[in-house]
Order: C-alpha cells, then structure tokens, then sequence
C-alpha cells in the first residue's frame, strides 16, 4: 500500500494504551498501523514522542455575543487559529439565542460564519434561553442540520431555563438524540449572594466568587441531575469547579442518571487566592463558576483518573482587559467581563497540571481531551482516536518545557 505521509517511531497513545507503531496516511486518513509499513511520499520520524490523536474542545465561545452585550475577543477565525497551534484540531462552539432571538436564525448565522472562518473541523452546540413555540419546530430542523448539543442555564435572569420550561426543553433535546449541556449554579443562592456584597458595598472580585458559592454549585448540579432524570436526557455538567459536585454527579450515575461532568484547565492550576488582588488585576481571573480553594484543586486533580470527570474542555470565554474593567480600577464585579481564555493552552496545561505530576497517565490525558469530547459530540471513532480509517488529526507530543508568553499565543485577548 502506498501512502501519503508515514510517521514511524512513535509512541501511539489513545485511550487504550500505549504501543510502538508507524502509523500510513493516505487522502487526510489513518489507512494503515503496523512495524513495518511501506515508504511514504512523506516521512516524519516521532523519534520516540507521543503520537496522540487530535485534540477535541467541546466547550468553547467564539464570536458569540454575551448576555451583557460583551462579544467574544476571538471570532471563529481567531479562536481556532489558536486552538491548532496548541493542539485542539476539532472544536464546539456555540450558536446563542438570547431572548426574542429565533433559534433558527442564530443557528445558521453561526453555521455559515463557521463555515467561512473556521481553521480547524468544528461542531456547534446552541444556547437556548427563549423555548417557545417557533422554537420547538426550528430545533427539529437545527437538530437534522448537525447540531452537536443544547446547552441552558440555572442561573443569569437574562439567560436561565426553570421548571416546567427547562424540563421541556430537555425532553425535546433528548427527542432529537441531543446531549444537554448545563451550567449548573442554583439562582437563587447565587442572586441572594450578588445582592448581599452589592448592598455591603463589597464591589472586588472576591463578591463575585462568594456570590457563587460552592453550595451554589452543589444545590444547581442536584437540580440538573433531577430534571434530566425526569426527562431521561443526556446530561453534560458543564465547567465543574468542586470535587463535591463531581461525587455528586457519580452518584446519580451509579443510580442509572445518564450524566458525564466536566472540567477546565483554570480549576486545575489556580485557586482563589487571585481574587484577593485588587480588581484591576483580579479581573482577568473572573469566571463562572469561580476559581476555588487549593483544598478543591487538588480534589478535583486526584479525581482524573477515574470516570467521574469525563471530559476537560477549556471553556475559552476571551475578553480583552478593557471588556473586563469597563470602568477601570471601580469596575464592580457584576460589571466584568466574564471567562477566561485557555483555547491554545488546554491540553499544554492539563499535561503540566496532571501528567507530569502523576495523576493520570497518558491514555487518560487523551481521554479526557480528545475520546470521550469526541463521543459527546458523535465524531468518535473518527475523531479522537488511533484507528484505521479515522481522520490523521495527529499531534506528535513534545514533552519539553516551555515558558507561556501571552505575545507568543494566537488569540486576540491581549493576556494569558
């Protein structure tokens, strides 16, 4: 067999294990595994690297305007450029919806700018805040169109899905063989905790992490997890910040919940004491869920390597420093930007977080950024793994460190 592209020496890694192979590529396919393959048009010798199967962000924001009206720093163009030079060559933005907004419309604005902009493969889940009548016919249509999964919200006035509403609209997500992604903070404690700092006059960032409480957390995950057993949907916890919550959610799965949770980068490496700055420096670590204690961080490190935490996306939220402080130095918490970037880093950072420290092993680091965000979103095996006849999305591992410099990224924030 002749091939394209032969890459030999290399140390295969996906979710199976680690074997010595070459590995034929043939029209952008893995068309052949083996010791001893035929030469190809093109050799790269992986001289003992990691081979590992491209990187997959199920959860990004990309030219996506914010319910306060901030858009994203990185469009599709941006945000993908910067995902491929850190290793993400599949990912999964979203068309939003906000309020009065037709599902429809969003959805194929979304997917032609994608279309036209993205530099890598690409999914799109939809954000719904608006379920009415259009809405149900045009989720039908979005659903045949390709989308990958519908994401709400338990908290935000301007965004949450509640009661009856969010249960339909699970049960209508999970009619078209849909996943349901939630942001999982109970309002209640969350609007109870911002209007309490706000009254005190208590503006920093560190209202804004006590606004979202642990407890906030723990009650929203509890509440997903009970609306998507009375819908029998598919539940993707979203950006899970405590050790407790993911228990929570394993619990409900032992119990026959169909419920996966996931991670980010940002609760792995830093905790809250980065709130204690002032806000002008305290900012650009504002997201939601917030930041933890290093109690939590290392919690939710030793839970890795098991199937509790099933994915670790990056939830690349890139606001530029003026989006995060419209105000300067008296910018309130409630008026920050808020996200964090990590599109380019993810797989960098979860390496240096969890790999080189021993917590998981390799196979695990390509399940949790690669296999098992591939499978949300239905590409598996043709993405997200080692196998014949998959798409050669390829990375050759190289396992020397390097020093991040926000001006050597490829995103448009301005900051890392």
């Amino acid at each position: 067999m002749k091939f394209d592209l032969v890459i030999r020496n290399g140390r295969l890694v996906d979710e199976s294990g680690e074997r010595s192979a070459a590995i034929g590529i043939t029209d952008g396919q893995i068309t052949a595994i083996g010791a001893n393959l035929e030469e190809g048009d093109d050799e790269i010798d992986a001289a003992g690297r990691y081979v590992i199967p491209g990187g997959v962000d199920s959860h990004v924001h990309l030219g996506q305007l914010s319910s306060k009206g901030d858009l994203t720093a990185d469009s599709f163009w941006t945000g993908s450029r910067s995902a491929l030079h850190g290793g993400t060559t599949t990912v999964v933005p979203f068309a939003a919806q906000h309020r009065g907004m037709s599902i429809g419309a969003v959805f194929e604005d979304a997917m032609q700018r994608a279309s036209a902009e993205m530099a890598v493969d690409y999914g799109m889940h939809l954000i719904v805040t608006d379920w009415n009548d259009s809405a149900r016919a045009e989720l039908a249509s979005a659903a045949a169109a390709g989308l990958t999964a519908v994401k709400m919200y338990l908290t935000y006035e301007r965004l949450k899905v509640e009661g009856d509403i969010a249960l339909e609209l699970m049960g209508a997500a999970t009619a078209h063989g849909l996943p349901v992604m939630v942001h999982a903070e109970l309002d209640d404690l969350v609007s109870q905790g911002r209007d309490a700092k706000l009254a005190a006059g208590e503006f920093g960032a560190m209202s804004h992490a006590l606004s979202h409480s642990r407890e906030a957390e723990w009650l929203g995950v509890t509440q997903a997890i009970e609306l998507a057993d009375r819908a029998g949907a598919k539940l993707y916890l979203a950006h899970i910040s405590t050790p407790q919550a993911i228990e929570i959610a394993a619990d409900a799965r032992s119990s026959g919940v169909d419920v996966i949770a996931e991670t980010c980068p940002h609760y792995l490496l830093l905790d809250e004491s980065n709130y204690a700055a002032p806000i002008e420096d305290a900012a650009q670590f504002m997201c939601s869920p917030p930041l933890r204690s290093e109690a939590d961080r290392q919690g939710l490190l030793e839970q890795l390597a098991s199937d509790r935490v099933a994915i670790v996306s990056s939830d690349h939220s890139p606001y530029t420093a003026d989006q995060k402080l419209p105000n300067g130095p008296s910018t309130k918490f409630t008026e920050a930007a808020n996200g964090l970037p990590g599109i380019e880093l993810r797989m960098s950072l979860l390496y240096t977080a969890a790999v080189t420290t021993g917590h998981i092993a390799m196979h695990d680091f390509v399940r949790l950024t690669a296999g098992a965000p591939a499978r949300l979103c239905g590409i598996y095996p043709r993405k997200g793994s080692l196998a014949v006849d998959a798409d050669a999305d390829l990375l050759i591992w190289d396992e020397r460190p390097w020093t991040v410099k926000w001006d050597q990224l490829h995103d448009d924030v301005g900051y890392t």
